[in-house]
C-alpha cells in the first residue's frame, strides 16, 4: 500500500488518521509526534489551540497516469494564473506556488 502526505483542515480530519508530520506549538514545542493516530480528543485540542491544518497520511488510490495528469494540470493552472509580464519577485512567487501545487498533486 502506497501512502501520500495530504494537508487537511483539522475540521476535516477523521479520528484514526495518522500524522505525517509533527504538530508543534508556535514556540516550537511538540504537541503531537509524527505517526500519531489522531483521536477525537486530539482534534478538539488542535481546534481549541487554533491549529487550522495538519499533514496526514492517506492511502494512494490513483494510478501513475492519473498522478501525472494531476501534476500537469496543477502546473498548467499556475502558468495560467501567472501569465503575462512580471518581475523577479513575481517569478519567484510563481515558482513557489508551482512547487507547492506539484507536491500537493503528486
Amino acid at each position: 500500500m502506497t501512502e501520500r502526505v495530504v494537508c487537511m483542515s483539522t475540521l476535516a480530519v477523521a479520528p484514526g488518521a495518522r500524522l505525517a508530520q509533527a504538530v508543534r506549538r508556535p514556540d516550537g514545542g511538540l504537541l503531537l509526534a509524527a505517526g500519531t493516530e489522531i483521536e477525537a480528543d486530539h482534534l478538539r485540542q488542535l481546534v481549541q489551540r487554533g491549529i487550522d491544518c495538519v499533514y496526514v497520511l492517506q492511502e494512494e488510490t490513483r494510478e501513475a497516469e492519473q498522478i501525472e495528469g494531476d501534476v500537469a494540470a496543477a502546473a498548467a493552472r499556475v502558468v495560467h494564473l501567472f501569465r503575462g509580464a512580471g518581475g523577479a519577485s513575481r517569478d519567484d512567487l510563481a515558482a513557489a506556488v508551482a512547487d507547492y501545487r506539484r507536491r500537493a498533486a503528486s
